[in-house]
């Protein structure tokens, strides 16, 4: 698994050489990660690159890199990215054309008594908490795509108030979120972070950026909060 934020950064390596950093990531609303936007100004000045995400062969935190299975020059005749990253739906389709598509999904499942947090018992009252989007939206046949960059900072509900604040995603490695953290201490002084299954979504204002989990703040009060992303990490891999 991978924290978000520890992808930010990274260097892109092409078959043939390096060409550039991971800027964002791009995720659908069925929590799955789709395109990495790379800033390519070192070697393409003036350029972005759009790569789907199936793309990458290896994700190396250790030396710094996430290697791609293209080389240079295809990437440096993609489509260029859009300068203000707005992702319109003819734009996907130009990139998956040009690259090729592949499909993933994956459902797993944690369950522990530090975490994530799962107190939710349907009987509270909505008190202080913004009404949820309407749902009934029409079916459209692209995906709606996502920043992270931007889904960071967004504000977390549970039915009866607020929890806290988006602080970062855990992805597996095939680019599912799977996990959310979030940080209910909004002093920025001392961390109080929960985990939570992308499962426990029930709706996300991308407008309003507010999100909504199918639980409680009680529930807060009935696990210990992670100090730091090291103990989330702790946590999940020794569960």
């Amino acid at each position: 698994m991978f924290l978000g934020s520890t992808l930010t950064n990274l260097n892109i390596h092409a078959t043939d050489g390096e060409i550039g950093k991971l800027k964002d990531l791009y995720f659908n609303d069925n929590w799955e990660l789709q395109f990495i936007i790379v800033d390519t100004r070192k070697w393409l000045p003036g350029k972005k690159a759009l790569l789907p995400f199936y793309v990458q062969e290896e994700i190396n935190l250790e030396e710094e890199y996430i290697k791609v299975d293209r080389d240079k020059e295809t990437i440096r005749q993609s489509p260029k990215a859009p300068e203000d990253n707005e992702l319109i739906s003819s734009y996907q389709g130009a990139v998956l054309d040009y690259f090729g598509w592949n499909s993933y999904k994956e459902n797993a499942v944690l369950d522990s008594d530090h975490g994530p947090v799962t107190t939710g018992d349907g009987k509270l009252q909505n008190t202080n908490v913004p009404p949820e989007p309407d749902l009934a939206a029409p079916d459209i046949s692209t995906d709606n795509l996502r920043s992270m960059e931007e889904f960071m900072s967004f504000k977390v509900h549970a039915k009866d108030g607020k929890i806290g604040i988006v602080d970062n995603i855990i992805l597996t490695e095939d680019g599912k979120i799977q996990y959310l953290v979030v940080n209910s201490n909004e002093s920025y002084v001392e961390n109080s972070l929960y985990l939570y299954r992308t499962e426990q979504v029930t709706s996300v204002d991308w407008f309003e950026e507010d999100l909504y989990l199918d639980d409680s703040v009680q529930g807060l009060e009935q696990v210990t909060p992670f100090k730091n992303n090291d103990e989330v990490f702790h946590h999940l891999n020794h569960s």
